[in-house]
């Protein structure tokens, strides 16, 4: 049954959330755009355009910053509501009336699933539907050049693709160099280099690839194995040739693609895809897990916080909140230690995820006797 306080400590959770989010939202803006505003001048030429340039950065970027420090503000607002209980003594008639001090977590707990469901729609729909925009610079309204970052294709014996530049806008490499190994496609080590090259998806009928528009020179056909033919199509006007690959176009810079960026059905399809490298596969792998670990991890650190806040036999709030404030600073600190030791291999990237989880709710057995009666 959800009462009528319950409903009074949703909202505050809640309304102390929204006003936690806009202040540290606030003074990020404040902060970036005083550091940054001759970027800001340099794209605009009028008053009204500058604003309308600031305030189309700012309003995608709120997402992103959503992303980055909702679960911690999450945190610090459950923390916040259970002190201003103490502090206002509200606790006491409750625990009076024979309620445990448990029974104050399930509204907590109902507002905690909320933020976290908006999190998981923000990153999983809202983030990857402006990916371009959040790689916008600050005041241009196109995607920066990024310089590209060579892959070797994996579903294509190791086939080498490199170029001078990507161009996010219009997704395309600048320069392209596809160089075909010795192998089971060429019978010798050959470049194909074009002055662009465009992604282009798989169809129903045709895989996916890469378009070669504009070679630099012409391809030499005997060189290619029968394998090679399927895999190396060159075009009619003798001028393009499409490559069958699966590695996709945000493979080729910022390390893959900022992985946030990603929705979590992407990051399934490029775990899975044969062409992507064992150290990409396992920074995916781990930021899938995360995605996972995340609300668990978020809910297990508030139902730490209730016995540490509410403590009994202590009087002092202010001690309190500093002891729940180390505890879980050193588990924050656990979760970010285990991540870098996923990412660099020393863990596996699924008990790199899973282990702060771990024993996060082992602790919460050690502090659930701590609460006041």
């Amino acid at each position: 049954m959800f009462t009528t306080y319950d409903r009074h400590l949703l909202g505050r959770l809640l309304h102390t959330f929204g006003v936690f989010f806009v202040a540290a939202y606030g003074l990020y803006i404040v902060i970036d755009l005083f550091t940054n505003v001759d970027d800001f001048q340099e794209g605009a030429s009028t008053t009204g355009g500058l604003a309308l340039l600031i305030a189309e950065y700012y309003l995608y970027r709120a997402s992103e910053f959503f992303e980055m420090a909702g679960p911690i503000l999450i945190v610090l607002a459950v923390i916040t509501v259970l002190a201003l209980l103490q502090k206002n003594s509200e606790a006491y008639p409750i625990l009076a009336a024979g309620i445990p001090a448990r029974r104050l977590l399930r509204p907590l707990l109902v507002a905690t699933v909320i933020l976290n469901g908006i999190l998981v729609v923000n990153q999983e729909f809202v983030i990857p539907s402006i990916a371009v925009a959040l790689q916008t610079p600050r005041g241009s309204a196109t995607a920066r050049v990024q310089k590209v970052e060579p892959v070797y294709d994996y579903s294509n014996q190791l086939m080498h693709i490199d170029g001078e530049q990507v161009l996010v806008q219009t997704q395309e490499i600048v320069n392209a160099s596809f160089t075909l190994p010795r192998c089971d496609l060429s019978t010798q080590t050959y470049a194909l280099t074009a002055e662009n090259a465009v992604f282009v998806s798989a169809t129903p009928t045709t895989p996916s690839g890469w378009l070669l528009r504009n070679l630099k020179s012409p391809l030499d056909p005997t060189i290619l194995t029968e394998e090679g033919r399927k895999r190396v199509i060159p075009r009619d006007n003798g001028k393009d040739v499409f490559i069958v690959s699966a590695v996709s176009f945000d493979q080729l810079y910022n390390g893959g693609r900022n992985l946030k960026l990603l929705s979590s059905a992407q990051l399934v399809e490029r775990i899975r895809n044969p062409s992507t490298g064992m150290v990409p596969v396992r920074s995916q792998t781990l930021a899938l897990h995360s995605r996972v670990t995340r609300p668990l991890l978020c809910v297990l650190n508030i139902v730490i916080a209730l016995p540490l806040v509410m403590r009994r036999e202590t009087r002092s709030l202010i001690t309190n909140m500093a002891v729940c404030a180390l505890v879980l600073g050193v588990f924050y600190g656990v979760a970010q230690a285990c991540a870098a030791l996923g990412t660099l291999g020393m863990l596996r990237p699924d008990l790199a995820a899973w282990l702060p989880v771990i024993l996060t709710g082992f602790t919460c057995t050690l502090t659930s006797g701590f609460v006041q009666t």
